[in-house]
């Protein structure tokens, strides 16, 4: 049976706005079925074996939350809400037992309200005004002020978390100013938001207009502005300047009294952690920035991936089926046999392809998301691991009118950066809506058959509360209440997070630059639509040189951005304002140079402004009142993106002016050829050292074996150039010490080498002269004789 006409909440609703009780939606017809067994899935991890003592490790995402948030809510209930559907629901995850317990499972609580509604008095004005201060509690908030929507003496807020963090009307998305209660804006900076504010008294009901995060001072056309709320609930006072995080920490705040009455905790219903659920194009950076500040300690994830967790959840009984995973057995067991009729010898490797569409009266959007590593003995967490292969969402109001295009788009897509799938095992739309479902479901039944390979693919729709559901279990992982065993450093089991999310980046993120007033560059893309998540750092790194070279060449004008010519052109240009004769120029481009990170939220969307325009290159110095701008040199800005699409940007060096880095650049020059300079003599100097040494080692070896020779010739040192070396080693810078005791043991000098040379040279001469003498007597002596 279709799950669209047997899944349902009743839209009953609570008081003051609140929820549709649980035991209102107990005639949800839950498919379920057991999971596809591991041991018939090889490669899979099946169910691993299970520690007590292992699992009850402290766990947590870090991405998301440290372990001190962790931990400081661990006592308390999770409260998941799919706060963007048609209509949203509430789930809840249980606390964190004492005993690791892999069968904790998420319940749903029922249905929320999009909408803060106050009742129109004096008395309701004041509670109001107090609650925004900090001097009144929620609670007596909600007991005085907040009204149900079905009561006609009411102010309305709709949605107003779709305005969060949204800095002025004219920047804010299509598809969120198309509301009644905004003030038309008539100035191109500032809106309307001065003659908003001087009429205050006169205002009647809601208005949104442009303000500023104190709720007090005019915009000014700075990072301090943002969109606000004028409410006005007594016609004797002027409006209540309200910011949209504040009236959705009202609904959110209905959300955890609904899940603290069916706990019984004595702890602030307001204190429970939150998870909330976003669809790809809802993931603008300034508005997921107002919900990370606005509540600390919750988390946040894309819609797509909660709704396939939600969808794949089995039953709590054994008694129904769930589609979805019937089909992922099916298939798997059936590409399966095949493999083992091959028999090749390979590796049966299988991950499973769903195709995801979800629908909203906001948008739409469809994701392929790969599931991996079965894990029977979690039954939140049938699957391990999730890979997101693309996504491709668009924000309308008549969402239906593109499901074609999605499905094709994402067709297209999924052929490009991953031509080895085969194809989805089945399309799972989903919605909160019975009728919105049933419609869904039709488009994609007639649209797949436009889907080359893809067109026999089941359409298999999933509960309608899939995605409160899945958000629940998916902050359970991140706060560590589900957990899992994988095989560690030498193959010893360690516990993890129960379930690993591969995201791709639902949005695309890019940078413009502009190097004269008016003229901007074209969008560089940073991090392109499906993108691994998180992402980043990537380095921009920016020179007041390039800047000048940039205006010098007539970037833009002359010579095309894209053109090979520029870059060429900007080198040669470099050289001609380096050094201090380019100082003017480059201080001029630097302050003149600004850079806008940009945002597009649908592939077929335009960039959007994500903040103000920087200017990077310059840096300010307050000198008592006076407030002076330095051009600088240079800088690198690096930016991040998170799982949901939040951009992080920082700034990397010191931030130094033209003049100084000039001069830093001199000393630098200087210290780097002093440096060498030092280098060669300190190494040069241990060469010339170490070659002097050995020059020094054989002269005295040489003197020493001299010695000996003409010394005590015949002896054992006689010749023995070992025992020579060894002695001038061993009286190594005492080498005179040495001679003084040869020349007192054997009662002879030593000298060097060359000088037993030139004695012998002597006693050679003085003897030949002993013998002329000799033979002079000699001859003297005949000659006597004779003459005798």
């Amino acid at each position: 049976m279709s799950l669209a006409t047997t899944s349902g909440v009743s839209a009953g609703a609570a008081g003051g706005g609140g929820l549709a009780m649980a035991h209102q939606a107990q005639a949800i017809v839950r498919p379920a079925a057991q999971p596809p067994p591991g041991a018939e899935i090889p490669g899979s991890m099946g169910g691993p074996p299970v520690s007590v003592a292992a699992l009850g490790a402290d766990l947590v995402d870090k991405s998301q939350l440290s372990l001190k948030q962790v931990k400081n809510v661990s006592h308390l209930p999770i409260v998941a809400v799919d706060l963007y559907a048609t209509d949203p629901m509430v789930a809840s995850f249980p606390p964190k037992p004492s005993d690791p317990d892999l069968s904790l499972r998420a319940t749903i609580v029922g249905k929320l309200q999009p909408d803060v509604s106050f009742i129109k008095s004096e008395s309701s004005h004041k509670i109001l005004k107090k609650y925004l201060s900090k001097d009144k509690s929620y609670e007596e908030l909600r007991k005085s002020s907040i009204g149900s929507s079905n009561n006609g003496n009411i102010v309305t807020i709709h949605k107003p978390y779709q305005w969060m963090g949204m800095r002025r009307l004219q920047d804010t998305p299509v598809f969120v100013k198309e509301n009644d209660n905004v003030v038309k804006a008539t100035d191109k900076k500032l809106g309307s938001a001065t003659a908003a504010i001087s009429e205050e008294a006169s205002l009647e009901g809601v208005h949104i207009t442009n303000g500023t995060l104190d709720g007090v001072s005019s915009p000014n056309g700075d990072d301090f502005d943002r969109v606000v709320y004028k409410v006005r609930l007594s016609n004797s006072k002027k409006a209540v300047t309200m910011l949209p995080e504040e009236a959705t920490n009202m609904i959110l705040a209905v959300a955890q009294t609904s899940v603290a009455r069916k706990n019984i905790i004595d702890e602030d219903p307001l204190d429970y952690p939150l998870s909330v659920a976003f669809p790809a194009w809802a993931c603008h950076d300034t508005s997921l920035e107002a919900w990370m500040d606005s509540l600390p300690g919750a988390v946040f994830y894309q819609r797509s991936i909660a709704a396939l967790c939600g969808a794949i959840q089995p039953g709590v009984n054994q008694t129904t089926r769930n589609a979805l995973l019937d089909r992922i057995t099916k298939v798997t067991k059936a590409l399966l046999s095949e493999h083992q009729k091959r028999n090749d010898g390979t590796r049966f490797e299988y991950e499973p392809l769903v195709v995801l569409m979800g629908l909203t009266n906001d948008g739409i959007e469809c994701t392929a998301v790969q599931v991996s590593d079965v894990q029977d003995s979690i039954p939140s967490c049938l699957f391990g691991n999730y890979k997101v292969v693309c996504n491709v969402s668009y924000p309308t109001k008549n969402g239906l009118t593109k499901v074609v295009a999605c499905m094709q788009e994402l067709h297209k897509i999924v052929g490009e950066v991953a031509p080895e799938l085969d194809g989805p095992v089945a399309y799972v739309p989903y919605a909160t809506n019975k009728d919105q479902l049933a419609g869904l479901a039709k488009s994609l039944e007639s649209g797949r058959e436009k889907l080359e390979t893809w067109e026999k693919v089941p359409v298999l729709p999933a509960r309608l509360d899939c995605v409160a559901i899945g958000a629940a279990v998916l902050a359970g992982v991140t706060h560590g209440r589900l957990a899992r065993l994988i095989t560690g450093k030498n193959n010893k089991p360690k516990p993890a997070l129960a379930m690993q999310i591969h995201n791709v980046a639902p949005t695309a993120i890019g940078v413009r630059m502009s190097y004269e007033e008016g003229v901007w560059t074209p969008v560089k893309t940073i991090f392109d639509f499906d993108r691994r998540v998180p992402a980043g750092p990537y380095g921009l790194d920016f020179s007041a040189a390039r800047c000048a070279a940039m205006l010098q060449v007539g970037a833009g004008d002359t010579l095309d951005w894209e053109s090979d010519e520029l870059d060429d052109a900007v080198d040669t240009a470099m050289k001609d304002v380096e050094g201090s004769k380019g100082i003017p120029k480059r201080e001029a481009a630097a302050l003149c140079f600004k850079l806008q990170i940009v945002q597009k939220l649908a592939r077929d969307g335009e960039w959007i402004n994500v903040g103000d325009e920087s200017k990077p290159l310059t840096k300010i110095d307050n000198e008592g009142e006076d407030e002076k701008i330095f051009a600088c040199e240079k800088v690198t800005i690096e930016l991040s993106m998170n799982s949901v699409g939040v951009i992080t940007q920082s700034h990397i060096g010191e931030l130094e002016t033209v003049v100084q880095a000039l001069k830093t650049s001199r000393n630098s020059t200087i210290r780097y050829w002093i440096g060498i300079v030092l280098a060669i003599a300190f190494f040069g100097g241990f060469l010339v050292k170490s070659y002097c040494e050995e020059r020094v080692f054989e002269r005295d070896t040489k003197r020493l074996l001299a010695y000996y020779k003409h010394v005590v010739p015949g002896s054992m040192a006689d010749g023995d150039e070992q025992n020579a070396k060894y002695l001038v080693w061993k009286y190594k810078g005492k080498a005179n010490r040495l001679w003084k005791r040869l020349e007192k043991k054997y009662g002879s000098p030593v000298l060097q080498e060359h000088e037993w040379e030139d004695e012998e040279d002597a006693e050679e001469e003085s003897e030949i002269e002993n013998l002329d003498e000799e033979n002079e007597d000699e001859n003297e002596n005949v000659e006597e004789e004779q003459d005798l």
